[in-house]
């Protein structure tokens, strides 16, 4: 009895250590828990910081290079247009006074073909204005005593363009560029200077969107202040004297970039900024973005986690507490029923263990397998039969080599399990993974009795991994890098190029017309078309490139590991763009259809690290935008021109919309003669009076008009303000009989709404519509002819009839000639100014007359610029024209006091 009580006394006080054990440990559980927890999201608010601070850098990086591209459009715009005035003054030598007057008309046609230049003047070798673009008011001014002209006549300088530079005379602030002139003997002869007013500065970065609390600013090396968006409150303005010492020091160093965080100068707001150099340009951009902005969601989530710790804190001091006590009862309770439950307790627990859904498989400590549960033998496909007695190598599927088995025995030996994942073999041979864990059993004396391993099979688990990445990171249909992973990889490409300076390229391909295929043979032909077009540009690639699909038709290459050698770059991307747009022009066999496609390819070379991933994305995209509008089926290469004249082209498209509200359009008309001269018609010409660019070229605005769908609502103007001018002739005798001619664009002739607008615009003008004449073109009826001729019979009904314009440039077609409702061919001018020098021309509007007075319809010739050209159309039955010869597009006004007399 004695050794027993001992035997529990011993087990009590094994117990009792243990417990304390227990307590000891969840309480320093708890605290390193606490501590883990603090330091985890301290971490995090710091990496947060981190990263919200380097994006913010990225993306000002990246604006103030986009604004320091433009810069430099401006200054090359008035390089070019110094340049030419200079090759043209040297051919021909300085004028004198008898033909200053030419110079000063040739300069103003030059200011105004130069927007961005306020003024272009040409200096004698003493110094004087010989012209200006502006006025005549500047002719003879001696500008010899300053700084800018000596430095042109005794220092010899060839080309120099002034910082900030105060006109006493306009009282304004200008910069300068100038460019030297010299005789044919290399002797001064002059200067070409053009000023540039900071308010164009001004005014394109207000055409910019920025973030909340960003600012883009230009200023001069003297740290005088050019321009800045948003606007800033006074006393800044243009000119005014900016104090920021740090910039001062930082242009002193001469370095091209740099990144500060300081108070601003100018607003006083605390600020990330990233400065520029705009090239070898006196000018420097300044993108900045307000730190308290910038972070306000960055502290909100400092907040919300500090709550969250406190929040965790407190729940796991009352779950330690709670567990605490827990263990105190636990600890009471199994000193009563320990020894009493004990053998049984272990008995259910392994029937239990049995019945589970892992597999069970228990060996002696050689390794000898000495039973396993039913779910191991569904899992490997082998019966309890034919395991027991076996060893457990003889699932090894031999992926795992002999040091990996010792370092895992190694484990259990020293720690007494192990677990992970493997690889095994079923009895069918399969490779399954599996997660393994394997534990050692030992008896009360510590002795070795069992290895016990439980598996579970993971293969639907790592299937579904792979397909979550397969999804993440590829295109679905053609099994390419989806953009996601694409993006990934130029970002490690542009690490490359600053740790080993490899260049690198990028090609953005696109499938031209592809919409057409999906519209003719559906979208299964077009998907059809997709997989096969990336399956050709992967067999032509190398392993090291990535090919990848962005959308729909849009396929993009990056080209990784080329050297530092620039033009080499250019000439491998070169060649693989050829490459791809042959492979792509192989016809590709559809079921019973064969059909041929084309891409434009746009290449950007990745060679310098100052621009990031978003920067040569944006180059890459101009220059795919660049090819199709060279035609399609080409190559095109970024040029920072692109920049320039992308921001100017987004300019001109805002003033468009702007267009209209502000009453900026106007209706010219040209006369249309008989062949005695006599003014039976006109034709009305749309012009738009830009109040900055002066008269806008309609070949620079209608096609912007046509692309935004602008052309609906401009079009109706203009139809209804000829309308209204039918309507005030009809009441002059002398007017009455007039026709004007109204051209009709194809994308508005086949909008769904046409009818109702011209429906709508005849009842409002009551014009008489016997007089209207509608200009259409031929591109008009290669889709959707019979609805074109039906909207044609309509209108014909009301009266009004219709010309088909430039005759013969187009998809001519007899058979459409003969099924639409027209009463006039109209011969193009390209063909009226070649027929006495080109006997195809000639012939050619010969043709035309015949056949239109074989259809019974009428004949006018446009283009007439001489009477030689009358003669010979009058000789061969042409008897009504317009052109030059006849007049020029004028005023409605014009018009009537050209006819009338008055």
């Amino acid at each position: 009895m004695s050794a027993t009580s001992n035997d529990v006394n011993d087990d009590v006080l094994k117990a009792t250590k243990t417990y304390r054990q227990q307590r000891r440990h969840v309480i320093a559980l708890y605290l390193l828990a606490l501590l883990v927890m603090m330091v985890l999201f301290g971490w995090l608010l710091s990496e947060q910081y981190r990263q919200e601070i380097e994006a913010a850098e990225s993306r000002i990086t990246a604006r103030a290079n986009v604004v320091a591209e433009w810069a430099k459009g401006v200054f090359a715009q008035s390089g070019q247009a110094l340049f030419g005035l200079a090759e043209m003054l040297t051919l021909q030598g300085m004028p004198d006074s008898d033909n200053a007057q030419a110079l000063q008309r040739s300069l103003e046609n030059l200011t105004l073909y130069v927007p961005m230049v306020d003024e272009i003047a040409v200096l004698s070798a003493e110094g004087r204005v010989m012209a200006s673009g502006r006025s005549s008011r500047r002719a003879g001014a001696d500008i010899s005593d300053t700084t800018l002209f000596n430095a042109f006549k005794q220092a010899g300088q060839e080309e120099l363009i002034t910082p900030l530079y105060w006109s006493s005379s306009d009282q304004r602030y200008y910069l300068y560029h100038g460019r030297r002139l010299e005789t044919s003997s290399g002797e001064f002869a002059g200067v070409v200077i053009s000023s540039i007013v900071p308010e164009v500065f001004a005014d394109a970065l207000e055409q910019m969107s920025v973030y909340d609390g960003e600012s883009i600013a230009l200023v001069d090396p003297g740290l005088k202040f050019i321009a800045r968006y948003p606007t800033p409150e006074k006393p800044f303005s243009i000119g005014s004297q900016i104090e920021s010492p740090e910039t001062a020091e930082w242009l002193t160093r001469g370095e091209s970039t740099w990144s500060i965080n300081i108070d601003s100068p100018i607003d006083g707001r605390k600020r990330l900024f990233r400065m520029l150099r705009v090239g070898e340009y006196p000018m420097l951009a300044v993108v900045g973005v307000d730190l308290h902005e910038l972070l306000s969601a960055w502290r909100q989530r400092a907040l919300i986690l500090m709550l969250v710790t406190a929040v965790i804190a407190l729940l796991g001091a009352w779950g330690a507490r709670h567990y605490l006590n827990r263990l105190a009862l636990s600890h009471q309770l199994r000193q009563r029923i320990e020894e009493r439950e004990q053998a049984r307790a272990e008995a259910q627990i392994a029937a239990a263990a049995f019945q589970t859904h892992l597999g069970i498989l228990i060996t002696d400590p050689q390794g000898i397998i000495l039973k396993v549960n039913e779910t191991f033998s569904r899992i490997t496909g082998y019966s309890e039969a034919e395991i027991v007695g076996n060893n457990p190598r003889m699932f090894s599927s031999g992926l795992q080599n002999a040091a990996f088995y010792r370092r895992l025995w190694k484990r259990v030996i020293k720690t007494g399990n192990w677990e992970g994942e493997i690889w095994n073999q079923r009895k069918n041979g399969e490779l399954f993974p599996e997660w393994l864990t394997i534990s050692a059993v030992y008896s009360v004396e510590g002795t070795l009795t069992h290895y016990v391993a439980t598996m579970s099979d993971i293969s639907e688990r790592k299937a579904a991994e792979q397909e979550i990445h397969q999804l993440a990171f590829y295109d679905t249909l053609t099994g390419l890098a989806n953009r996601r992973l694409f993006m990934d990889r130029i970002g490690n490409a542009l690490k490359e190029l600053q740790r080993h300076q490899r260049c690198g390229a990028l090609l953005f391909i696109d499938i031209d017309n592809f919409k057409q295929i999906n519209d003719t043979l559906g979208h299964y032909a077009g998907d059809q078309v997709l997989q096969s077009v990336a399956r050709r540009m992967g067999q032509m690639l190398r392993d090291t490139d990535t090919l990848a699909r962005l959308g729909s038709d849009e396929f993009a290459v990056l080209i990784e590991g080329v050297d530092s050698n620039y033009a080499q770059t250019t000439r491998l991307a070169e060649r693989i763009a050829h490459k791809l747009l042959a492979t792509l022009n192989e016809s590709i066999t559809l079921a019973e259809e064969s059909i041929t496609v084309t891409g434009s390819i746009g290449i950007a070379i990745m060679a310098s690290n100052e621009y990031g991933v978003d920067d040569y994305l944006q180059q890459v995209d101009m220059a795919l935008f660049q090819a199709k509008n060279n035609g399609r089926h080409g190559v095109c290469f970024f040029d920072p021109s692109m920049q320039a004249a992308l921001l100017a082209h987004v300019k001109l498209e805002a003033d468009l919309r702007q267009a209209q509200a502000s009453q900026q359009w106007q209706l010219y008309y040209q006369p249309q003669v008989d062949h005695h001269g006599v003014i039976t018609g006109v034709e009305a010409l749309l012009r738009w009076h830009h109040p900055e660019r002066g008269i806008v070229s309609p070949g620079d605005f209608i096609p912007l008009l046509e692309s935004n769908e602008l052309i609906n609502d401009v079009g109706e103007w203009v139809l209804e303000d000829a309308c209204y001018q039918l309507a005030r002739w009809a009441q002059h005798p002398q007017l009455s009989k007039l026709t004007i001619s109204v051209n009709i664009s194809p994308l508005q002739f086949r909008d769904e709404q046409f009818l109702a607008r011209v429906e709508g615009v005849f009842a409002r003008t009551q014009a008489p519509l016997q007089r209207l004449k509608l200009e259409v073109t031929e591109s008009l009826f290669v889709e959707a002819r019979d609805d074109a001729r039906d909207k044609m019979l309509a209108l014909k009904a009301r009266g009004v009839r219709f010309s088909l314009d430039d005759f013969g440039t187009g998809y001519s077609s007899l058979a459409y000639l003969a099924q639409l409702p027209l009463d006039q061919l109209k011969i193009d001018q390209s063909f009226v100014q070649q027929v006495l020098e080109s006997q195809a021309n000639a012939a050619i509007v010969e043709s035309t007359i015949a056949l239109a007075e074989s259809l019974n319809l009428e004949v006018i010739a446009e283009g007439v610029e001489t009477k030689a050209q009358q003669a010979w159309l009058l000789a061969h039955d042409c008897h009504a024209y317009q052109g030059y010869l006849f007049g020029r597009p004028v005023t409605a006004e014009a018009i009537e006091r050209l006819i009338t007399g008055a």
